[in-house]
């Protein structure tokens, strides 16, 4: 198989600029929210999370697993895309009607009137959304991480300095909702302006037919998915209060900012770097193994960090108003570790044609999270945190499962590769966090951070770790090419 030579190289420059990409729009997202929270209140937040249940279900059906059907075909042509295109923006019209119908029956349900409107609004960003899918498709399946980053970046900029000034000036929630809309119609321009496609072609039923037979089963298992990520929050804002849920969905976010790197990468890089080795096994598990080891070396010492420090930094970045989402980030933080297995393992088998199989593991999953949220809900808002540490555990077993059989990538081998750094960062992050501790809340965390990333890069180092050591001549590589 003929590969070009920014195939040959290290899966190391795919995932760095992936990370790159996906830090950069999570930072402006991170410094925005900063802001913002100290604008509005946790209702605030709460309703805007009752709105963003809505969102997420409503955006599963415009892309209808279209998206990754184009970027894993390794010869897509016009009539595939214009196909997509075309389907995706019948399914937006028709998804945002239900949602402008079923607003007054959402306000009633939760008991805020404000939702009706604020559902109409916020409904835009399916149609926008819709509009794009193919575009940012394309440039994902190229690697076209740069470009994406400034159009993502472009997009997120102006509306959120847009939503501060609103949120200064009383507008309130409404800032919160003028933001998503404006960032999305942003970033449709942009696309549009930028990405280089135009639809040229007509629908074409055999293009449907591929698209649909890949992306149906994504559409099914991707919708469960929804449903049982939302669910807190709907128990939340139903049963409990809004403001526990503006708690929660303000700790959920911070949780996205952080794990949502890990998960952009996943879902940027992963697939169409993966898909280009699709026929040649031994090579594909390589760069699977090394693209997992690199995720969770970054990440684990991260998402100790976070956890052990989360008291400090949310009254620092937010003010002790919102310390109540402390403990609930650290749990929800914690389960994040996880993540990168199982997304990872799910795009394993959409790069080997077994989308089918995402599907079939749904059941066994919701199976065991159902109970699991059941015996969460019980002990209220922090026991559905913990029961999200659980779920994820379940997640990432579950989803393993199958990739032992297609690149021989055991249970034994991938937990070991999960272990050993997860090892290395806690122990060393709980003891450092307590050493660390000292009344000047500022010098408290600089002091932590700074002993804690040392201290684990010399760990990384005195151990031998060959991923460390061969990530190191990556990076000096990486450096010396540009």
């Amino acid at each position: 198989m003929l590969i070009d030579k920014h195939m040959k190289d290290s899966v190391f420059s795919a995932v760095i600029w992936g990370i790159l990409e996906r830090f950069s729009t999570q930072i402006i997202s991170f410094l925005i929210g900063i802001i913002l929270a100290r604008l509005l209140s946790p209702h605030d937040y709460g309703v805007v999370g009752i709105i963003t249940i809505f969102i997420a279900f409503s955006n599963v059906f415009i892309d209808a697993g279209f998206s990754n059907a184009i970027i894993r075909k390794l010869n897509c042509t016009e009539s595939d895309y214009s196909t997509a295109f075309f389907s995706n923006i019948a399914i937006g019209f028709l998804v945002y009607s239900i949602l402008w119908l079923s607003a007054p029956i959402i306000a009633f349900i939760f008991k805020e009137k404000i939702l009706e409107t604020l559902i109409k609004i916020a409904g835009l960003n399916v149609i926008f959304n819709s509009l794009c899918i193919v575009q940012n498709a394309i440039l994902t399946s190229k690697l076209n991480i740069r470009l994406q980053t400034l159009i993502n970046i472009g997009g997120q900029l102006p509306a959120g300095l847009i939503a501060i000034i609103l949120a200064y000036h009383g507008f309130g929630i409404y800032a919160l909702v003028i933001q998503t809309i404006g960032a999305s119609f942003i970033k449709t321009v942009l696309l549009w302006t930028f990405a280089g496609w135009r639809p040229l072609s007509k629908f074409s039923r055999d293009s449907f037919t591929y698209l649909w037979n890949f992306g149906s089963r994504l559409l099914f298992a991707n919708l469960i998915g929804v449903i049982f990520n939302e669910i807190n929050s709907i128990l939340i804002g139903k049963f409990i209060s809004k403001d526990a849920l503006g708690y929660y969905s303000k700790a959920s976010q911070l949780n996205t900012n952080v794990s949502g790197v890990s998960t952009g990468v996943v879902q940027k890089i992963a697939l169409p770097l993966l898909s280009k080795y699709q026929n040649d096994i031994p090579t594909l598990r390589l760069k699977f193994r090394e693209m997992m080891s690199l995720l969770l070396m970054v990440l684990a010492p991260i998402t100790a960090f976070l956890c052990f420090s989360s008291k400090d930094l949310i009254c620092v970045l937010w003010t002790s108003r919102w310390i109540e989402s402390a403990d609930i980030f650290s749990l929800l933080i914690l389960g994040s570790i996880f993540s990168p297995i199982s997304s990872l393992s799910l795009t394993l088998l959409q790069v080997v044609g077994k989308s089918s199989t995402i599907l079939k593991l749904e059941a066994p999953k919701k199976a065991i999270y159902i109970i699991l949220i059941f015996c969460g809900f019980y002990y209220g808002v922090i026991g559905l945190a913990i029961s999200s540490v659980f779920i994820n555990f379940v997640a990432a077993v579950v989803n393993m499962f199958p990739t032992k059989s297609i690149i021989s990538y055991s249970y034994k081998d991938q937990f070991s590769d999960l272990a050993r750094y997860v090892l290395f960062a806690f122990p060393l992050g709980y003891s450092l966090h307590i050493l660390t501790s000292i009344q000047n809340i500022y010098l408290s965390i600089i002091s932590y951070a700074f002993l804690f990333f040392s201290s684990y890069i010399l760990l990384l180092f005195l151990f031998g770790d060959q991923n460390f050591k061969k990530q190191v001549k990556h990076i000096q590589k990486f450096v010396g090419n540009d």
